[in-house]
């Protein structure tokens, strides 16, 4: 996945993102939540993070159509893994970098720089910075998960050469 998983976050925030593990039983600290999952993400931990969502999950509610297999609409857990195993075969990770994730009740918004090589044309994507946007259930579990981004140059390294 992630081959380049430095994580920083604000100054303000506590924020580890080196553990998988964390207490999202409450709203206290749904940051370190968004972090533990981040740092999953950085070791390919695809079932921890699956274990972290509600099971009808709603993912990418409202994203715009690509031509991406990643970015699409649905909602369980199964559409979920679905995502990063069309993640995992389209793009190797250069750098995936939390630079800020912030909480205001229930809802993390985490702004993210990202930059890959895309596995079927080993073009460059474009290193950019993207908002993922994590709304977490009375039981501390994602309930709800958006991208927000210029997804331009993850459609353009695609279809590189193809043309």
């Amino acid at each position: 996945m992630a081959t380049d998983t430095t994580s920083t976050t604000d100054t303000t925030s506590t924020t580890d993102t080196t553990s998988t593990t964390a207490d999202t039983s409450t709203t206290a600290d749904l940051t370190a939540a968004v972090g533990a999952l981040y740092a999953a993400f950085g070791q390919g931990d695809v079932p921890y993070i699956l274990g972290q969502l509600s099971d009808d999950v709603v993912w990418e509610e409202g994203i715009r159509s690509t031509n991406l297999p990643w970015l699409r609409a649905g909602t369980g857990k199964q559409h979920v893994g679905e995502f990063f195993t069309a993640l995992g075969s389209g793009l190797q990770f250069t750098t995936f970098q939390p630079l800020t994730i912030a909480q205001s009740g229930n809802e993390v918004v985490a702004v993210i720089r990202e930059g890959a090589i895309a596995l079927a044309t080993g073009a460059v994507v474009a290193e950019d910075l993207y908002v993922h946007v994590w709304r977490f259930d009375a039981n501390g579990k994602v309930a709800w998960f958006r991208h927000i981004g210029d997804w331009h140059h993850q459609e353009v390294a695609m279809r590189a050469g193809t043309s």
